[in-house]
């Protein structure tokens, strides 16, 4: 069995690792948006992990390693960091919504009947800021597609089918 090992393999296993991380920051985008979307708050996310800011380093740095392998120029970086930190921005200006979500669930489980018309009415709010959430995010995709130019989002696309592939 041939299993040379030569620049193409390296390469594609560098690749690999991008991409690795592209998804990352994807999955992670859309897991703390929902989260706290739902009220879980940042506070329970990866148990402190948004609180402390790391959530948003960790997107930080994998955007960075992700721009630098299409070789965007640091006015696109700049750019698109606006982006993130527009839509980090928003995030956080839910927190008391989420507070309040909260106190009501908890106000609808601890009187003496459970008022499920209220369980009712955080459930249709919490999709209701899931699915703002959900476009936001949409959106920052979209703007930051526009700021890289066709043949970069074409190479950020080639990463992406090949880590789906792997």
């Amino acid at each position: 069995m041939d299993t040379l090992e030569g620049p193409t393999q390296s390469t594609s296993k560098g690749k690999r690792r991008g991409l690795i991380g592209i998804g990352l920051v994807a999955a992670l985008g859309a897991a703390v948006g929902i989260a706290w979307a739902t009220g879980v708050g940042p506070a329970m996310v990866g148990h402190g992990f948004c609180r402390q800011g790391m959530g948003r380093d960790f997107v930080e740095f994998r955007i960075h390693k992700a721009l630098t392998k299409v070789n965007a120029s640091d006015a696109q970086e700049q750019q698109i960091s606006a982006i993130v930190d527009s839509l980090f921005a928003k995030h956080q200006a839910m927190a008391a919504v989420h507070q309040q979500m909260h106190q009501q669930i908890l106000a609808a489980l601890t009187g003496a009947t459970v008022d499920r018309a209220a369980i009712e009415t955080v459930r249709a709010g919490a999709i209701t800021l899931i699915d703002q959430g959900s476009k936001d995010l949409a959106k920052a995709v979209g703007d930051i597609a526009d700021v890289l130019t066709p043949a970069q989002r074409q190479q950020l696309a080639a990463l992406a089918k090949e880590h789906m592939q792997q």
